[in-house]
């Protein structure tokens, strides 16, 4: 089956901010590294205003079927991004989307999870679905997080998100089934003033 093979991350614009104005965080650096976007296969451009990520990854695809192991039915890309907050404030994220194709045999089963944390923090907040086959379509790949993780209060703050798809065709070794995800993946930024 062809898959696309880019898919653009953009880390924007629904900003809901409590007495901070969108003018006081900024995206100050950033790392991008997994098996779905290997050094060569990815590239990445923060906007000129520091509020927002593109990356452009070309293999961030999996499979599952009799002609595929099992590393080519499971990638990740984690995104680390060093954000400078507004002081008095802390952040966290509540949802993100993107948009993904995915075809999956009898019984084979694709799914896709995001999660984030704080550097040095061991809270994590996660959400995901899963397609069960047999199942076809184009659909926006979205969800809530389970809870929201909070950064330290104001100053600089280091946030890993973690993107993972997965193919499982185990309970029907036979079939096949691939998961792609693409343009305009979002997660929204949510602040809380410290007290």
């Amino acid at each position: 089956m062809a898959l696309l093979s880019s898919l653009w991350y953009a880390l924007l614009g629904s900003i809901f901010i409590l007495g901070a104005t969108a003018q006081d965080y900024a995206i100050t650096d950033y790392t991008v590294i997994g098996t779905g976007c290997v050094p060569g296969t990815v590239t990445a451009e923060v906007t000129d205003d520091s509020k927002n990520i593109a990356i452009k990854y070309n293999k961030f695809v999996v499979n599952a079927g009799p002609n595929f192991g099992y590393d080519d039915g499971r990638k990740n890309c984690q995104l680390t991004l060093a954000v400078k907050a507004p002081s008095g404030y802390r952040f966290g994220f509540d949802k993100f989307s993107y948009t993904g194709s995915y075809s999956v045999g009898q019984g084979v089963t694709a799914s896709y999870s995001t999660s984030y944390y704080f550097q040095a923090t061991l809270d994590q907040a996660q959400g995901g679905k899963a397609f069960v086959g047999p199942a076809r379509g184009d659909a926006v790949l979205s969800d809530s997080y389970d809870q929201i993780v909070w950064s330290p209060c104001g100053g600089s703050a280091v946030v890993g998100i973690n993107t993972a798809i997965r193919v499982d065709n185990s309970a029907n070794p036979a079939a096949t089934g691939a998961l792609t995800v693409r343009n305009n993946p979002s997660t929204s930024f949510v602040w809380q003033k410290c007290y």
